[in-house]
């Protein structure tokens, strides 16, 4: 049936299903109801058909319907409903904690109004699609423009030109060693590329000279970190990008700046950069100094764990170089 509404009901109750179809009898031309009995049925049809909603039974002969909702499952393609014949509140928190679009409690009033129910929920579900690819696409946007605003920063210090993406490549790097959720991946990967964001208002002979800065050059290119975080102040980013980036030179004995924070005080995310940071810096070429090296910046970070920097972090960094791993820019 053209443009019809696909819907895959899964239940081992026959009585049930005969309810249900019937509901449904005098919308045939809208709806395309396909049956299974078990969970393992289901996921068979699943291989190679993509439904457009599922009815899933909570409890069946081989598993329950929640089952459906595992991880490995592409939760973008179809949403499932739960259905139970004896409801509670445990499971239905449980139900839609695990992703299910909705869950329903069995009675003849819901065999009745499935069909109703079935469109409401189809609806909402492209809804939600639309939003969810909106907001991938203004993400996409977003790390564009971060990615912009990372080149100015590299255009005015030619110096270290490659500096924010090496440290970025680290830090994430770090963050997936040390096995940190998604969300925390992304936040880190975008104050990585930005943490030197602030500099775009440092003069541009204080970046590139070549000797040592004199007290006042040092406390006005210590002021980009606290620059940075009001220039992204009005961005609203999904993880506290600024806070991060505003911290990145904090140390863990305090001795950092701009506010002398310690330990715990520092976000995670910002004594992950602050290590891929110190790195990078001391293994690349500066103004004021030859390349040191990989080894001498391994041991910099070494030495100072747990004084300066995080030692869970410095570990973390030390096993990635032990396996191999190397800056690509």
């Amino acid at each position: 049936m053209k443009n019809a509404v696909n819907v895959l009901i899964v239940d081992d109750d026959d009585a049930h299903i005969e309810l249900i179809k019937r509901a449904f009898d005098s919308h045939r031309a809208s709806f395309n109801l396909l049956t299974e009995s078990t969970l393992a049925g289901a996921r068979l049809y699943l291989q190679n058909n993509i439904p457009n909603i599922v009815l899933c039974d909570w409890l069946l002969p081989d598993g329950t319907g929640i089952e459906l909702l595992s991880p490995d499952r592409n939760a973008a393609l179809f949403p499932v409903v739960l259905m139970t014949s004896h409801g509670n509140e445990e499971l239905a928190v449980g139900a839609m904690k695990a992703g299910a679009l909705d869950y329903l409690v069995k009675s003849p009033d819901t065999f009745a109004n499935m069909p109703d129910f079935v469109v409401r929920a189809h609806r909402e579900w492209k809804h939600i699609i639309a939003r969810k690819e909106a907001e991938v696409k203004l993400q996409q946007v977003l790390l564009q423009t971060v990615e912009s605003l990372s080149l100015m920063v590299e255009k005015r210090d030619p110096f270290t030109a490659g500096h924010q993406k090496k440290v970025c490549q680290l830090a994430c790097a770090i963050a997936g060693e040390m096995k940190l959720d998604e969300k925390v991946k992304s936040g880190i990967y975008i104050a990585s590329i930005l943490h030197d964001i602030g500099k775009i208002s440092i003069p541009a002979e204080y970046l590139s000279k070549p000797g040592t800065l004199d007290p006042v050059e040092f406390t006005i290119i210590k002021a980009h970190p606290q620059i940075a975080y009001e220039m992204l102040s009005s961005i609203d980013f999904d993880s506290p990008v600024m806070k991060i980036v505003q911290q990145h030179h904090e140390k863990c004995n305090g001795s950092g700046y701009p506010f002398g924070l310690k330990q715990r005080d520092i976000l995670l995310e910002a004594r992950i950069i602050t290590v891929a940071d110190v790195v990078e810096a001391i293994s690349s070429h500066r103004p004021y100094r030859p390349a040191l090296g990989i080894d001498a910046a391994l041991q910099e970070i070494s030495s100072n764990a747990g004084e300066l920097y995080d030692p869970d972090v410095v570990e973390a960094c030390l096993r990635l170089f032990k396996n191999g791993f190397k800056f690509n820019i």
